[in-house]
């Protein structure tokens, strides 16, 4: 599972790219699929820009919905249904949602924390003693808040084709082979990284308080509510339904992959990525997070999904405080459009799974929300996405400005220099700067001859690329609360700096 690597990435390109134009608006969509009423002319423009960057991005099948002052005004399918088949996508067509499957797992835990059932704040080891992580100092200060908001600091352990059986989520988390492979990077509660075990081990907490299975403590709590009967679990519950897309992908060998709905599934990671939508059912939990629906949450909880739990760092380091994560939600308290940045809460997040993209943002001041969902790996509709915001989320008193604190500061990167190590793979490292160029020296590549580009790619204040076997990694310069730069964190790989090299405090 890619999914936050990509994210950074594709968030990056949403916030920061400059964009002094959108796609032309010449043109005409696709034909309407079987499910999807005619274009009206107030979306006309968007939905040619959407089907022409759909075709750009080499996207077989997309679909999209706009949600206007709370209200869903205009869904449509764009495309086919798979890239070997004829038949045409509508807003209806079932894909893959990746981690937006998170914020349907938060929201049915959040409704046991609003009945008193579970405690924020509890260790997870009250609700699931026999779980299989085998450092136990770590484990006891583990709680269900640092699940939910990805401050666990566990190894991203996770594969793509596992058990189906809904026993599976409990019998794998507390069998030896977890506990072989998941560990902790960094104490729990040190900072923010995105790994899809937290998930599971949040869904397996859903599942003892709430005493039924994961998939039917989310379709009781959540989806039943909602009015969501297009959101599904099984891939048998999908290809019985007949309006699902297939997936475009490569094998490990490099060669084309249609990705049906059975090609893989896995229970212990279904509450981190695993469920099947449309754009039109999605866009019923969108309205649920704009306007609230007392059946699933009061409104105390979902204004908690949506409140800052920890910076995320991922967008101009701490100095920004821009980027946040909620509660199965990413949290932006501004965002850039092009040359204009907005000071408004812009609420998101996206997924990605082998063969399938998807993304849905809210705007929670004006009730805009957008979901689309594609049959490809890892793209990102940036300019529809662009268009959609500036026609029709009825945002105002935008700033020429840029945001503060996102720009690269090569004055840091003196304090950013030193030895650091891992000490659960890749050993010592040690990073260099040299003026405006920062470079690393990773031993562990060397002696295996992996490919790896030395010189780090700055992105924003703190925020680096480093590249290896030729694929861009998101790297982060962490400090401590004294102010000194102390880690790296990679998504699976996180480094401290070695006692002796106390470092500069900026």
């Amino acid at each position: 599972m890619t999914a936050h690597q990509f994210q950074r990435q594709a968030a990056l390109a949403l916030l920061l790219a400059a964009h002094g134009t959108t796609l032309a608006c010449s043109g005409s969509a696709g034909p309407a699929g079987p499910g999807d009423s005619p274009i009206p002319q107030r979306y006309a423009a968007f939905a040619a820009a959407f089907d022409r960057e759909r075709q750009q991005l080499g996207v077989s099948g997309a679909s999209v919905a706009l949600i206007e002052n709370g209200a869903v005004t205009f869904a449509h399918g764009f495309g086919t249904k798979g890239p070997n088949s004829q038949e045409p996508v509508d807003a209806n067509t079932l894909f893959r949602i990746g981690s937006m499957t998170k914020a349907l797992t938060a929201t049915a835990l959040l409704g046991l924390v609003q009945e008193g059932a579970v405690d924020l704040d509890a260790v997870l080891t009250s609700l699931v003693p026999d779980v299989a992580i085998s450092d136990a100092g770590d484990l006891s200060a583990l709680t269900i808040r640092q699940l939910l908001s990805h401050q666990s600091g566990l190894y991203d352990y996770g594969v793509l084709d596992g058990p189906a059986d809904d026993a599976a989520l409990s019998g794998f988390l507390t069998s030896p082979d977890f506990a072989a492979n998941e560990y902790f990077m960094d104490p729990p509660g040190t900072f923010y990284n995105y790994a899809n075990p937290n998930y599971s081990l949040a869904g397996l907490a859903l599942e003892r308080a709430a005493g039924v299975s994961y998939r039917t403590a989310v379709a009781n709590r959540v989806l039943s509510p909602l009015g969501m009967t297009r959101t599904f679990f099984l891939p048998s519950e999908v290809i019985a339904d007949g309006d699902f897309a297939d997936g475009a992908s490569t094998t490990s060998a490099g060669t084309p992959w249609d990705v049906t709905p059975d090609a893989y599934d896995n229970a212990w990671l279904r509450p981190a990525g695993y469920a099947f939508s449309s754009v039109r059912d999605y866009a019923k939990f969108v309205q649920f997070l704009y306007a609230g629906n007392a059946a699933v949450l009061a409104d105390g909880q979902r204004t908690a999904m949506q409140t800052p739990q920890v910076d995320m760092l991922d967008v101009g380091g701490a100095a920004a405080d821009i980027e946040h994560y909620g509660f199965g939600l990413v949290v932006d308290r501004a965002f850039q459009l092009g040359r204009n940045a907005y000071v408004t809460k812009l609420v998101w997040h996206n997924g990605s799974l082998a063969g399938f993209t998807s993304w849905f943002y809210l705007v929670p001041s004006t009730g805009f929300g957008m979901v689309w969902l594609a049959n490809a790996d890892d793209v990102n509709f940036v300019d529809s996405v662009v268009l959609a915001m500036e026609s029709f989320a009825g945002l105002t008193n935008p700033s020429a400005e840029p945001l503060p604190g996102v720009a690269v500061d090569p004055s840091l990167f003196a304090s950013y220099a030193g030895t650091y190590n891992d000490p659960n793979g890749l050993g010592p490292m040690t990073v260099t700067a040299n003026g405006a160029t920062l470079s690393i020296d990773i031993p562990a590549f060397d002696a295996t001859s992996t490919p790896y580009d030395q010189t780090l790619q700055p992105t924003s204040m703190d925020n680096f690329i480093a590249s290896v076997q030729g694929s861009p990694i998101p790297l982060t310069f962490i400090a401590d609360s004294t102010g000194a730069y102390v880690w790296i964190r990679t998504q699976t790989v996180v480094a401290r700096r070695v006692a002796d090299q106390a470092g500069t405090n900026p």
